[in-house]
């Protein structure tokens, strides 16, 4: 097979995968607007949109793991051309600090949530809405996070 086919198809994968973890935050901020209206209304809703979250982290999940493996066949097949670029080690730098917030920030939050869920007594309590609105800022930033990576590669500023 042709080498710029496949660069090709390694670029179309590598596409589909940011397309996948993009709109999976995305999807995931719209449940969680959604989430801080409906978690007065009973656990078992919240439960529900909950539920949701977690389902749609596993797309999140295929997302990373397409961008991995056609990331790296891109990387081969260019002979890592791009790596000396200011503006892909600046792109390599955000994708770091995507999947670390994710862990370290993310998950931690989303545990919070579920746990004041589990314990919500009906209304809004503290620790609830705090957990709701620091998710909601981490959305934020994995959004504008994206779209300084997007901007970057479509740029490739020097």
């Amino acid at each position: 097979m042709n080498t710029f086919i496949l660069l090709q198809i390694c670029l179309v994968i590598h596409l589909t995968g940011l397309a996948l973890m993009a709109g999976t935050t995305v999807s995931e901020y719209v449940t969680l607007k959604a989430l801080r209206k409906i978690v007065n209304a009973g656990n078992e809703k919240a439960m529900s949109l909950l539920q949701l979250m977690k389902k749609l982290s596993v797309l999140l999940g295929l997302g990373v793991a397409l961008l991995i493996l056609s990331g790296t066949g891109m990387f081969i097949i260019t002979g890592g051309a791009f790596i000396h670029q200011f503006w892909f080690k600046v792109k390599l730098i955000l994708i770091l600090v995507l999947i670390l917030n994710g862990f370290l920030v993310g998950s931690r939050q989303e545990s919070k949530l579920l746990n004041g869920i589990n314990e919500n007594d009906g209304r809004l309590n503290e620790q609830l809405n705090k957990a709701i609105s620091n998710l909601s800022t981490f959305y934020k930033v994995q959004m504008g996070i994206f779209f300084i990576i997007i901007a970057l590669s479509i740029f490739k500023f020097s």
